[in-house]
């Protein structure tokens, strides 16, 4: 069972290292990393570069909170493994400050166990009368910007939001349902952490280059990196390989994690080793988030749960 892991990167070298470190261990484990183009390549270069089967992109975006080149980058590093020599089973798609909490042999034998399966649930909200979710193709969002988190009092973004809202009166009517030439694509969505058969990652691969309409809608979207790969996943024949398919609408994003743990209350929290007893407990096979210097010893008890089992 030959896994790529695929990292998107922007801040924290040391732990992405660690992290590398942990699954490379397994012959079988390779990682992918694609840095933030907006961050200094160098310090994730002096902290991976001496570690095996651990692989940068040979392209890099400026990915910004909520804009579309998330999906850009994920698809540069989903063809980079793609087009190595190595013919890999599953793709995992991970977020910087993941790390695992099972073992290598745990998460080999899982993959094993399910082979074939993909790990990317979604929730159906087309037509929905929420707004909560309806806004995420109501509303016009263009987040691939430096103003997305600056203060409103900054001309810039008050420029761009002017211009957001003006242009929100060409979308507020759309229903979720995004029309292509091969038929209708009901938006879904869910966590942007996921992992995808061989068959399913050459599938997401084609389907982004011969789907010009759909990657239109979603450049406009509200965190397209929860909704492109879902939508596409479950419209098609993956949809009854998926680990579940068409479960009712919940709010909050917890509800639809694949094979990360998380909280999120206001924001992602941040683990520390007070954690470590709810953590360990848990099915997943990662947890996020993590940080160096805030959960090191939350790590080390990871680290040696693993090594010992």
């Amino acid at each position: 069972m030959k896994i790529a892991f695929l990292n998107l990167c922007h801040t924290d070298p040391e732990l992405v290292a660690r992290c590398a470190k942990r699954l490379t261990k397994d012959a079988d484990f390779d990682m992918y990393v694609h840095v933030d183009a907006k961050q200094n390549i160098a310090p994730f270069k002096k902290y991976l570069n001496s570690i095996d089967r651990v692989y940068f992109t040979p392209n890099r975006y400026p990915v910004y909170w909520g804009g579309y080149n998330a999906i850009n980058a994920c698809f540069e590093l989903l063809r980079t493994a793609l087009n190595s020599n190595v013919k890999y089973d599953y793709f995992v798609m991970m977020q910087n400050l993941d790390y695992p909490i099972k073992s290598n042999q745990y998460i080999k034998e899982f993959f094993i166990a399910n082979n074939g399966r993909e790990f990317i649930r979604g929730c159906p909200i087309a037509q929905t009368r929420d707004f909560e979710f309806s806004r995420k193709y109501k509303l016009y969002y263009k987040k691939d910007n430096p103003y997305g988190k600056c203060s409103h009092k900054n001309p810039h973004k008050l420029l761009l939001m002017a211009y957001t809202a003006l242009m929100s009166i060409t979308t507020f009517f759309s229903n979720g349902v995004i029309k292509e030439e091969d038929g209708d694509y009901p938006i879904y969505y869910g966590c942007a952490q996921w992992a995808v058969s061989r068959d399913c990652a050459k599938y997401l691969d084609t389907f982004e280059k011969t789907h010009k309409r759909f990657n239109e809608k979603m450049r406009i979207m509200q965190f397209p990196d929860e909704e492109y790969f879902h939508t596409v996943v479950h419209n098609s024949k993956f949809k009854d390989k998926c680990i579940l398919h068409n479960e009712p609408m919940k709010r909050w994003l917890v509800n639809w994690r694949n094979l990360t743990y998380f909280e999120f209350p206001k924001e992602v929290t941040v683990m520390t080793e007070q954690d470590y007893d709810k953590i360990r407990i848990q099915k997943d096979l990662f947890v996020r988030k993590v940080r160096t210097g805030k959960s090191d010893k939350l790590l080390d008890l990871l680290d040696k749960e693993c090594i010992n089992k």
